[in-house]
């Protein structure tokens, strides 16, 4: 999954309101929607918009990076 996956993901299961995250932000609401809920117009948050989103809902961005999988011996 892709950054902008993984915070869809946690949005939609934290329940948060796209219009009060995008007033709060300051990332457009047109930009959230697709970024995080629309499947058929799917565009990745730039990086500022990520870490607007980050401060916003006090997580770290770098908790949403695909970390490569650990090799079993």
């Amino acid at each position: 999954m892709t950054v902008t996956e993984n915070i869809a993901k946690y949005v939609k299961d934290i329940g948060v309101n796209l219009s009060e995250l995008s007033r709060k932000s300051g990332v457009s609401y047109q930009a959230l929607y697709a970024s995080l809920s629309s499947r058929s117009r799917f565009r990745e948050l730039r990086a500022n918009e990520l870490t607007d989103i980050c401060f916003i809902l006090k997580i770290n961005p770098m908790d949403f990076a695909d970390k490569p999988e650990e090799k079993k011996e």
